[in-house]
């Protein structure tokens, strides 16, 4: 059971999060887990939820995750549903000046 529905649903229905269920491949086709996602232009954001006690969030750069390369993260959180979403929360856009940032190797020349 997960007891944070209401802020999941604000995720969704008011922040314009995307939302997917996965379940199980064999019958009953029990629930797995959620997985929410917002696209910032050039960064992702993903929270996957297992249960209330099993939580992970993160920024990823978008052409990371969709060239099937080893997604690159500025911002990871594990944790309790309530500790992620309260990291979430706290997170700024990714546009501001106080977003977390990836830091890339410099070209040699």
């Amino acid at each position: 059971m997960i007891t944070q529905l209401q802020r999941l649903r604000h995720l969704h229905q008011e922040r314009g999060w995307s939302f997917d269920a996965v379940r199980s491949l064999n019958p009953p086709h029990e629930l797995v887990e959620l997985i929410y996602s917002f696209c910032h232009s050039e960064w992702l954001d993903v929270l996957r939820v297992k249960s209330d006690t099993d939580a992970q969030a993160g920024r990823f750069l978008v052409e990371s995750v969709v060239d099937g390369r080893r997604p690159q993260a500025c911002w990871l959180v594990t944790g309790t549903l309530c500790d992620v979403l309260d990291g979430l929360d706290q997170l700024p856009p990714p546009t501001s000046r106080l977003a977390p940032r990836l830091l890339l190797p410099a070209i040699v020349r």
